[in-house]
């Protein structure tokens, strides 16, 4: 529909660019060309002017140059960096023909025709030793690599929106990337105080790909009618997100969205990953999000409220009327008994299953948390055997099929299935399943007793893995398939994941907290029920593996 924007001089279209720069020594990086002024471009570039380099930012369209300008200025003084960076900021039309900068970023929208017209020039004008990097954060890298001399300057460095706020960098190496650039460019990214992680040249580089099913499993749940759209981001919002999926969708827009992930689908061709058709019938409605005024939220009249899941205060006072049993061992299991013991005066602990039968007949309540990955089905029975009709019994949902375990008991009213992912004092409100046979007073006095521990409470429909059950474990499984990839190492997932979207946690260190055993429990029973795609993956076991503590340095040495 338009024309393609000239980042270059007419001189460098068509002409050779294999001419040899090799007389030309290797300069001290201090000259950084910027290319596009958008939100990234001059982000990047104000960036780089605050670390002490000279930039040179380059923008054809003059009225993107003039918003551009506003923007550095509005950013400058809202970050305090001071008139000296904008000094050190100059503007021009067009890529010199010849350019003795020695860092090259470019900044331009995500179209490969458009990149590698830019890298091309970028490749003619400047010293073979220079970097040329790309912000792409969908491309292949290599690909654009693939149209220079010198590939082997060539890299991704992707940063994140906005940049003076997002303090990740994913270093992107290509197949023909050298050590040295990516030395240079770990230098670079360290001098303007970001963080930068390395990631191989593969579809979605960490970030993207890690955090598809963030969005995916989110619309999957909403369309299965786990809960709605205000109770799933409370909960997501309660284990531990910033924002929940469907406020930070409207926020990054449908569209973006949608694009983000057909492109790490293409290139990936992973099922499990492929866009849903709510993403791509809201962009055809144009229900994009905030900027239009309505996407999953409406906007028309500002910001809606957030759904608050925070109990009451239960005060001080100590329930003497429940008996509680507790039965299970492990991290959750002992959690949750010392915050029972604080709110109620009866609490007996059953940690082996042999010694179900010794249950005292006063027990009024069950919480059977297990071990974490297995059916629970048989336990359940046994407990239903053995306790007053009127006793009500809490079973672990992500784990056990709740449906088939009530159909065994004789008292399939007073069985309730709740989740907690992961550690529980991290997760301020749980899943409570509200079954066909469950009954209204058995899920209230569910809802009572999380309250008085302190968390709040959403019901949802009874599901493979509920909401937070798939959410999490695709979250860790995708990791876990991408440390086994080479993707990039399990550190610098955990750290890219939290400093470029925000996770409570790494997904690899989510994923030992909560167990690879208990992850491959859900993604079992979420394959059984919505296809063989969302299976574990193999190398969920090395979750379960201890670390080994470094070793001691021996002071002689």
């Amino acid at each position: 529909e338009h024309a393609p924007m000239r980042f270059f001089h007419e001189d460098v279209v068509g002409r050779s660019v294999c001419g040899s720069f090799s007389r030309i020594e290797r300069a001290v990086d201090d000259r950084v060309i910027v290319v596009g002024a958008g939100t990234m471009g001059t982000g990047i570039a104000l960036l780089a002017a605050r670390g002490g380099y000279a930039v040179e930012v380059i923008e054809p369209d003059a009225s993107a140059r003039e918003r551009g300008l506003a923007r550095l200025r509005k950013d400058a003084e809202r970050a305090d960096y001071g008139r000296e960076a904008l000094e050190r900021i100059t503007w021009s039309e067009r890529i010199a023909a010849k350019s003795d900068a020695t860092i090259a970023i470019e900044a331009v929208p995500e179209r490969f025709e458009l990149k590698r017209e830019v890298f091309i020039a970028l490749a003619a004008a400047l010293p073979p030793n220079a970097l040329l990097a790309t912000n792409t954060s969908s491309l292949s890298v290599q690909q654009i690599a693939d149209a220079t001399v010198h590939p082997e300057r060539v890299l991704g460095m992707h940063f994140f929106n906005p940049p003076a706020a997002m303090k990740l960098v994913e270093i992107v190496a290509a197949a023909d990337t050298t050590d040295e650039t990516l030395n240079r460019a770990r230098e670079f990214v360290a001098k303007i105080e970001r963080v930068g992680v390395l990631a191989a040249d593969t579809p979605g580089f960490i970030v993207n790909r890690i955090a598809r099913p963030f969005y995916l499993q989110s619309m999957r749940a909403l369309g299965r009618g786990v809960a709605s759209v205000e109770e799933l981001d409370a909960l997501a919002r309660a284990s531990g997100f910033r924002m929940g999926p469907f406020e930070l969708m409207d926020l990054i827009g449908m569209d973006v969205n949608l694009a983000t992930s057909e492109s790490v689908y293409e290139r990936l061709d992973a099922p499990r990953l492929a866009p849903l058709d709510l993403q791509r019938r809201m962009v055809e409605e144009g229900r994009l999000g905030r900027k239009c005024g309505a996407g999953f939220y409406d906007y028309s009249s500002g910001m809606p409220g957030r759904l608050d899941l925070t109990p009451e205060d239960p005060g001080e006072e100590i329930n003497e009327d429940e008996y509680v049993a507790l039965v299970g061992f492990g991290g959750v299991a002992d959690e949750m008994a010392e915050l029972l013991t604080q709110r109620y005066a009866h609490v007996e602990r059953i940690e082996n299953d042999e010694f179900l039968d010794t249950i005292s007949a006063d027990t009024t309540i069950v919480i059977d948390v297990g071990e974490g990955s297995i059916d629970r089905g048989e336990v359940l029975a046994q407990l239903d055997s053995v306790l007053a009709p009127e006793t009500v019994i809490f079973a672990d949902a992500y784990a056990t099929d709740i449906d088939a375990a009530a159909a065994a008991t004789r008292h399939p009213e007073r069985l309730v299935g709740y989740g907690i992912v992961g550690a529980l004092q991290s997760q301020s409100a749980v899943e409570i399943v509200d079954t066909a046979d469950v009954s209204d007073d058995s899920l209230a006095l569910a809802q009572e007793i999380f309250a008085a521990i302190g968390k709040g409470s959403v019901l949802v429909e009874n599901v493979p893995g509920l909401f937070l059950g798939r959410l999490v474990a695709s979250i860790v499984n995708e990791a876990v398939m991408a440390v086994h990839e080479d993707v990039a190492t399990p550190d610098d997932i955990d750290l890219a994941m939290r400093l470029g979207v925000n996770y409570p946690i790494g997904p690899i260190a989510w994923g030992r907290e909560i167990g690879g055993a208990r992850v491959a429990r859900i993604l079992h029973r979420l394959a059984e029920s919505e296809g063989s795609e969302f299976a574990p993956n193999r190398s969920l076991w090395v979750l379960d593996i201890d670390q080994e503590p470094e070793a001691p340095v021996d002071a002689g040495s």
